[in-house]
């Protein structure tokens, strides 16, 4: 665990992994731990990716992306990530996945963002 994760916002947390200070899995690891704290309260994460996420960092990531490493929460609405629903917290779309990655997740990842769940979100993001 990172233990000082909180005191960094998503700059600062890529600065410290380009310069070896830490590491994305360690980051990652840091973000699930938290997460798995405190989402059974709030109930804000509704799909996990956290293999996803640790194969992304795994295959290697651009250290010159301007957020590389930082992990990321995706909101279940437009933006798709390959292969995982997006519901848009609607029943009716819970089988629904894309098979590629919208461009906005392509652009997130390109950017060196980790994604490794996805958010809750009222339904199809009214109100």
């Amino acid at each position: 665990m990172f233990s000082s994760y909180d005191d960094f916002d998503a700059i600062g947390l890529a600065e410290l992994v380009r310069n070896g200070d830490v590491t994305a899995g360690e980051l990652l690891e840091t973000a699930i731990s938290k997460t798995e704290a405190i989402n059974p309260t709030l109930n804000a994460v509704v799909y996990e990716m956290y293999e996803e996420a640790r194969r992304f960092v795994r295959e290697g990531l651009d250290l010159s992306a301007p957020f590389a490493g930082v992990p990321f929460l995706l909101k279940d609405l437009i933006a798709t990530y390959g292969g995982t629903p997006t519901t848009g917290s609607c029943k009716i779309l819970s089988d629904y996945r894309e098979a590629e990655d919208s461009e906005l997740v392509r652009r997130m990842k390109r950017a060196g963002l980790v994604v490794f769940g996805k958010t809750n979100t009222p339904e199809f993001g009214i109100m």
